[in-house]
């Protein structure tokens, strides 16, 4: 059964006998471990598949259940050569990821294998970040909303406020699907948006829009940032999505001058700005860059604008609801 724990008894898979197949992202990550509750963690956070002889992601978790590594955990710690990347997370938590056999080895303690909140806030995001190009993934930086299954992309560099309109479109009738990396992938002629189930990161000055954070402390985000980090199903009524068709794109950029100003803008200067946002390769993974140009050109065919504005995310937010109904 698929996502279910089987015992596989071959000495090959010894080390690590419990199985399992999730979805995520748009592809298929299989997972084998020693430590049959860290299948539990991941079935909190992705739906089962039907397993794979080829799956699009092999992870291979060893738990040591001799190490006493415990939480609060430290800042990680990442260095790359040519396909490989190392990811230190403590001295006892460690994973390498091998982006030619899109492969993951992980060695975690206990804590670390039981600890959801930091899979959904880290180990997953910091995995399909690093190994997305080569398995047909490109991520951008951008938040995603949803609507009758169409998607609402939200570019814009760091600062621009995605989180934050993001969230103040989830509020006006929209599905939050991302807040700040969005995973596309383009097979068999689809194009598609994809988001994990992450933390909804908030910036301190968010609190001035949302009366729901007052009561609520901000703390050192991943990158350094001091940043609310919150489950938005939780703190605010707003519903998830993890899939859509994008339908539109809007390149965020913010004014002085209070007001709104929406500008069309060929397909040819909204890939540019994509581009800009997408992760050097390495030079083994070069062939990558082609496919993730393909995944941009099919994004910008489609309607693309750019919002200069001043005002509050909520007058935003209602702006581009009407705009997007009319679209």
């Amino acid at each position: 059964m698929s996502g279910t724990t089987l015992k596989i008894p071959s000495r090959r898979e010894e080390r690590t006998p419990y199985h399992g197949s999730y979805l995520t992202v748009g592809v298929v990550c299989s997972i084998s471990t020693n430590f049959e509750a860290v299948l539990d963690v991941t079935r909190e956070i992705f739906r089962p598949a039907e397993p794979r002889a080829t799956p699009d992601i092999w992870f291979q978790v060893w738990v040591d259940t001799q190490s006493q590594a415990s939480p609060p955990w430290p800042k990680p710690y990442f260095r790359g050569l040519n396909h490989l990347v190392f990811a230190a997370y403590d001295a006892a938590n460690s994973m390498l990821i091998d982006l030619r056999r899109s492969r993951a080895l992980a060695r975690f303690s206990p804590a670390m294998a039981t600890d959801a909140a930091y899979w959904k806030r880290v180990i997953f995001p910091v995995l399909l970040g690093v190994i997305g190009s080569s398995v047909g993934i490109t991520v951008l930086h951008c938040a995603c909303v949803v609507r009758e299954n169409g998607g609402l992309l939200l570019a814009g560099a760091s600062g621009s406020g995605k989180s934050t309109l993001a969230l103040a479109l989830a509020r006006n009738g929209f599905d939050l699907l991302s807040d700040d990396w969005t995973y596309v992938t383009a097979r068999e002629g689809r194009v598609l948006a994809w988001g994990l189930p992450t933390a909804l990161k908030l910036l301190p000055d968010a609190r001035t829009y949302f009366p729901e954070l007052e009561s609520l402390q901000p703390a050192v985000s991943l990158n350094g940032e001091l940043a609310y980090e919150i489950d938005p199903e939780v703190v605010f009524p707003v519903r998830r999505s993890f899939g859509c068709v994008p339908r539109c794109v809007i390149f965020l950029e913010r004014e002085g001058q209070p007001g709104l100003k929406m500008t069309r803008i060929p397909p040819d200067v909204a890939a540019g700005r994509f581009q800009a946002f997408l992760e050097d390769l390495p030079a083994e993974l070069s062939h990558c860059r082609a496919a993730q140009n393909k995944v941009v050109e099919s994004l910008v065919a489609r309607p693309c604008w750019l919002l200069h504005y001043s005002t509050d995310p909520q007058e935003t937010a209602r702006f581009l609801s009407k705009f997007y109904a009319e679209l």
